[in-house]
């Protein structure tokens, strides 16, 4: 693409995120100081490459998907935020772990870009336990709690009836405690102390290790969609179903590392980054309308990123 085309590209784009309404040829021309033929020439080049489309047969341009990440290109790698938001930022994020850091960076987020946030901590069975209690729920139900390496908290549910008694709980626990192994390895851990175990411990041992594999889910938390409907295509109820199954959804990142990615088709936009939970590696993801302030946005999610690894207050 030569320089021209990729300057009315930027303008289309500029003008397309601010408006949301399609960007005639004068407007351009106007801008460049170009005859509108020639800006209709270069419009219909740029067409040709898939970087704009007409939505309608009399309207302007806009961008496509491919234009939008050409666009957005740009802005890559981010520039630092400005240096008030990158000690707020850890400020905010530097004194919480776990449940509470995975809720604060979801918030933040959404509270710095205006946009739907998702943060997600997929499943790791390589963490190590760090504590786990063992209570009684109800007569046929047991309750772990355990705490992971990274600070997050999980809840175990135990079908065993009936429910042991506490001392036998107690011998539970104390052998749970004593595994220093990562979490994929408990139950079979599990079932060899059972086997050596009285009949009641081992009930109980491997009840534990039927239901272990429940402890390790993603995780996520969500915030910002409220600031979402206040954009102009939240009056399409496909655009609000695309943006929930984001939200909702399994994520996918196209691409690998600590670098900012940006994703883009027909509708909506993603803009994902990592992030240190602990001893874990979670996933940044700004959900907003393909029309987003893509410099603004890579910025956020590379200072949230920084914050969360400690680094960027200065």
């Amino acid at each position: 693409m030569n320089s021209r085309r990729f300057r009315i590209l930027h303008l289309v784009a500029e003008s397309y995120i601010r408006t949301a309404q399609p960007v005639p040829s004068a407007r351009i021309a106007e801008v460049l100081d170009l005859s509108s033929a020639t800006v209709r020439n270069e419009f219909a080049a740029l067409e040709g490459e898939g970087y704009l489309q007409r939505p309608h047969a009399s309207a302007g341009r806009i961008p496509t998907p491919h234009g939008f990440h050409r666009y957005a290109a740009r802005f890559l790698p981010p520039r630092p935020l400005p240096a008030t938001a990158r000690r707020y930022l850890c400020a905010r994020l530097g004194a919480v772990h776990g449940e509470a850091l995975l809720r604060q960076l979801a918030d933040a987020t959404a509270e710095l870009s205006g946009y739907a946030v998702v943060v997600t901590l997929p499943a790791d069975d390589h963490l190590h336990a760090h504590e786990i209690h063992l209570s009684v729920l109800s007569d046929r139900t047991l309750l772990a709690v355990v705490v992971l390496e990274n600070g997050i908290v999980r809840e175990l549910r135990v079908s065993l009836d009936p429910a042991p008694s506490d001392s036998t709980l107690d011998d539970a626990e104390r052998n749970l405690r004593q595994l220093t192994l990562p979490l994929r390895q408990v139950p079979a851990a599990l079932e060899r102390l059972a086997l050596g175990a009285e009949t009641e411990l081992s009930r109980t041992l491997r009840a534990i290790a039927s239901a272990w594999p429940d402890v390790t889910p993603d995780r996520s938390a969500s915030a910002g969609l409220r600031g979402l409907f206040n954009e102009p295509e939240s009056r399409d109820p496909d655009f609000v179903r695309l943006v929930i199954d984001h939200i909702e959804g399994p994520t996918h990142v196209p691409g690998d590392g600590d670098a900012v990615v940006v994703a883009t088709d027909e509708a909506v936009a993603r803009v994902h980054g990592t992030v240190r939970i602990g001893e874990s590696t979670g996933i940044l993801t700004l959900v907003g309308p393909a029309r987003m302030r893509y410099g603004p946005a890579v910025r956020v999610v590379r200072g949230v990123s920084d914050a969360a690894r400690g680094e960027g207050a200065a």
